[in-house]
């Protein structure tokens, strides 16, 4: 892990960077070096940005459809990246493709943005080789995480298993131009990237948590940017 980047991320997310930023930054402090940056050259430095208003035009049965709709209904934004931050970490492919992905991974396999689904995501990037801990922080997050919120317990183990079997078995995600396919429907870019459609409805959703009410105001746990920038 590069600890100054680390301290550089928490700063500016005190100062109130912008969250993609923030997400970019800890993703690259915590994988620096990650072996997948060979094979996503055609999308490096590839982080465009999106328009809600515009998606929620498309048909109900788009991909971009849906992820509008996920960062509505969960009062979210799409991650964009400031230019600057972007042309810096362009030779990083991995964390720039992993944070404007994230929520995009959450639409396409069908996982929640409550702590359930976000163990659910966690088991798809296990899977797919691109988790940013490492094996000691990933286990450490797959066993002690269900834990905070014992009352979710099983929807956590049952979405990261699930997660887990539906990353091996898809294309890797962060690969693909994902953005530039938002006006397709969204059971062919499952169907292209090798999702199945049984499993994504094998989901399961996340439940109350008396925890996120206090935390977060919320009936479930913390929405998927929290996920994307302080979890994980």
């Amino acid at each position: 892990m590069n600890t100054k980047l680390m301290i550089e991320m928490y700063r500016a997310f005190r100062a109130g960077a912008p969250l993609g930023d923030v997400a970019l930054m800890k993703f690259a402090a915590l994988r620096d070096d990650h072996p997948i940056n060979k094979e996503l050259g055609d999308v490096a430095g590839y982080a465009p940005g999106v328009d809600v208003e515009t998606l929620l035009a498309l048909p109900e049965t788009s991909f971009g459809h849906a992820y509008a709709r996920f960062l509505r209904d969960n009062g979210l934004d799409h991650l964009d990246i400031s230019p600057s931050v972007l042309e810096r970490f362009r030779d990083n492919p991995y964390a720039v493709r992993y944070t404007v992905t994230h929520d995009l991974h959450h639409v396409l396999c069908g996982f929640d943005a409550g702590t359930a689904g976000e163990f659910g995501v966690l088991g798809f990037t296990v899977g797919q080789g691109i988790a940013p801990m490492g094996p000691v922080g990933t286990w450490l997050g797959r066993t002690l995480g269900p834990l905070t919120t014992p009352s979710q317990a099983r929807q956590c183990r049952h979405n990261y298993e699930l997660g887990l079997r539906m990353g091996k078995a898809a294309k890797l995600l962060i690969a693909a131009p994902l953005e530039s396919w938002l006006d397709r429907p969204i059971d062919d870019v499952r169907a292209e990237l090798g999702i199945d459609a049984l499993d994504v409805a094998a989901a399961r959703p996340s439940g109350r948590s008396w925890l996120a009410q206090k935390l977060y105001g919320r009936r479930d746990d913390a929405p998927a940017h929290f996920g994307a920038a302080g979890a994980h």
